[in-house]
């Protein structure tokens, strides 16, 4: 599952702070209170978590913008400290291939785009990353609870070890609600669920009894026919053109005697009057239905080209801060000599202070993307109700139609019902036309049910061919299932190597690691003792078994190419775990860590945060390293901030 996380933008009242990430490895360092976690949390934020409120955040946060590449999109996640239900996302392929809406986290009564099954957040984030996630029951417990897509928030607690659980939660197994939905993520990953097999084996039982049953309706109905003599096809066939004939010759005798009839027919103005008006009415919705498309037209080009003026924007502004430290000497209008102001804070061409210029350009460029946001969202709304008039018109046209054409039936009639001398003839062949009308409904009724049996015979022999594929798909399944469990070792095998490896206190060489997929809870087996995650005891201990975990997870994700997240952030991987009591168990931590992100460069990408910075003992060959240490070299994450 393709996540490149590329920058972090965030808004606070003073300034708007940057922070570039490695393709590789972004391992932020420094002491406590300068904003590392909040940096994590940050990112966590714009992907639809919920964000603490710590005193920074309070008093200085005003919005956060991520920039991230979601499959083959260029995307912008948007969300301020005022935005608790929704975040709002824009992405970007081609001039043709964009869009932008406020996704709310939970699922809403209408799609976000019409016509779509993108409901919410996760959605689109599925969606755009290519994935179709599995769907798992919205009460695991409740054989009838709907079903439902499993949420991208599930898969995120493998890939966002965050600070506060990392020594107290196996992936939130203990939660009685996230523990299940973790088990749901593990299934996901290694492809061990088995709703399509499920699906599959009704789907072959359907097939197999419809089949069952075609063949058994065309063996009842050729005993019908031939108890009562109903004849063949071509019987029947030869019947209905004699009949035809027959209707042919009475429908040329009511013509004739129609002909006889006087040409002084009585006029029905009301009629004509009513199917005038009608059609005039017809004409003018019609006029109003081509100007409505029209204008849908030319709102929905006006909403392609604001997304675009938005990404253009976005664009200008990462562009001016490359000019942000520029000194000019010469006008740059005429290239006359500039005088040095007294101030040397000051703009050498407005005069004004750089403060001001900052603050001026953060705050049009924040009223432009609100203002962009809010134009976009107003002309979706437009088109829609729009759209919904346009359908409601055609409606009446269809209406107005077919009153027309019923009325047109009803003249016609009526000027051929007129009083003659001829009337009783005409009716009298009106009643032969009709008897030899019904006969020929009945002997077509009659000719398709040959058709009909052959129509079966050909869809029971049709099913046969999907019976076929199905029992295909059903053993593909199973194979599949198969090599899931195969997968499943894999995890186990490389979570007792990494283990090996770090020193991990109380494994040794001769243990098995198994990883149970009914409770997904891994066990370390020494001789007749088991112990997992709840009995490591010390904190630290828990803390480099979720690493490992971790770790294991996405090693294997990026050589088999499960559908993980390739992304995996690390709030203090040493969390409880002493650097001069255990320097070489920490020395092996990280070298497991930066050789992963070597082997699986470009299908993996490390966020790192932790107190003290451990240096690769290995060439990375893109390695971005920040201090966060509130000095002027290495200024907080909020560079101003110096509160608590």
């Amino acid at each position: 599952m393709k996540i490149k996380l590329e920058r972090l933008l965030i808004q606070t009242k003073k300034t708007r702070e940057i922070i570039e990430f490695s393709e590789l490895i972004t391992y932020v360092y420094g002491p406590v209170g300068k904003g590392k976690s909040t940096l994590a949390r940050l990112i966590d934020f714009c992907l639809g978590g919920h964000l603490e409120n710590t005193p920074a955040i309070q008093q200085e946060f005003i919005s956060a913008i991520l920039h991230v590449r979601l499959g083959n999109y260029k995307c912008t996640l948007e969300r301020s400290a005022t935005d608790g239900s929704s975040v709002r996302i824009t992405w970007f392929e081609s001039e043709k291939v964009n869009g932008s809406v406020n996704a709310p986290l939970q699922a809403q009564a209408e799609p976000i785009i019409p016509n779509s099954e993108l409901y919410t957040l996760s959605d689109i984030i599925y969606f755009l990353c290519g994935i179709e996630p599995i769907k798992v029951r919205q009460r695991s417990r409740d054989a009838d609870s709907p079903l439902i897509r499993l949420s991208f928030r599930d898969l995120w607690r493998y890939c966002y070890l965050e600070q506060m659980h990392l020594d107290s939660s196996f992936f939130r197994f203990e939660d009685p609600f996230r523990g299940r939905k973790s088990q749901d993520a593990m299934r996901f990953f290694t492809g061990l669920h088995s709703e399509r097999l499920s699906q599959l084996e009704t789907d072959l039982m359907k097939a197999i009894d419809d089949q069952r049953a075609k063949r058994g309706a065309v063996k009842q109905i050729r005993e019908f026919m031939s108890q009562f003599s109903l004849g063949s096809e071509s019987e029947i066939i030869d019947q209905l053109q004699e009949t035809e004939t027959q209707l042919s010759d009475a429908k040329l005798r009511k013509t004739e005697l129609h002909k006889k009839r006087s040409i002084d027919i009585h006029p029905t103005d009301f009629l004509r009057e009513k199917i005038l008006l009608l059609g005039e009415q017809i004409y003018q919705l019609k006029i109003a239905i081509d100007d409505s498309i029209e204008i849908v037209n030319e709102q929905r080009m006006l909403h392609s080209e604001l997304i675009t003026a938005k990404i253009k924007n976005e664009r200008l502004v990462q562009a001016g801060m490359l000019f942000d430290d520029v000194k000019f000497e010469s006008c740059p209008a005429c290239g006359a000599k500039i005088q040095a102001t007294e101030h040397s804070d000051c703009c050498s061409l407005c005069g004004k202070t750089a403060s001001e210029h900052v603050l001026e350009a953060q705050i049009d460029n924040d009223s432009l993307r609100k203002d962009l946001n809010i134009r976009i969202d107003e002309l979706a709304d437009s088109i829609k109700r729009r759209e919904m008039e346009i359908s409601k018109t055609k409606k009446q046209l269809d209406k107005l139609i077919g009153d027309k054409a019923h009325l047109d039936t009803q003249l016609q009639e009526d000027l051929s019902n007129y009083d003659s001398a001829i009337v009783e003839e005409i009716r009298y062949v009106d009643k032969i036309i009709a008897t030899l009308e019904e006969r020929i409904a009945s002997l077509k009724k009659l000719q398709s049910m040959p058709q009909a049996i052959n129509k079966l015979e050909e869809d029971a022999g049709a099913l046969q061919g999907t019976i076929d594929i199905l029992r295909t798909e059903l053993e593909n399944e199973r194979k599949r299932l198969s090599e899931a469990d195969a997968i499943v070792k894999k995890i186990a095998d490389e979570f007792k190597r990494l283990m090996l490896s770090v020193k991990f206190p109380g494994v040794y060489v001769d243990d098995q690691v198994v990883i149970d997929p009914r409770s997904w809870k891994p066990e370390v087996l020494h001789g007749e003792t088991a112990w997992s995650f709840w009995d490591t005891g010390s904190g630290g201990k828990k803390t480099l078994f979720n690493v490992c975990y971790a770790l294991a997870i996405h090693s294997i994700a990026s050589k088999r190419n499960l559908p993980v997240p390739s992304i995996l952030i690390i709030d203090s991987p040493t969390k409880n775990i002493s650097e001069d009591e255990n320097p070489e168990l920490v020395k092996s931590l990280y070298k497991e860590i930066y050789q992963l992100a070597l082997d699986s460069y470009g299908s993996l990408q490390f966020i790192l945060i932790d107190s003290d910075y451990v240096a690769p003992t290995i060439e990375l060959p893109d390695f971005k390293l920040r201090h966060l240490a509130g000095t002027e070299e290495a200024p907080s994450l909020i560079s101003y901030y110096n509160g608590p």
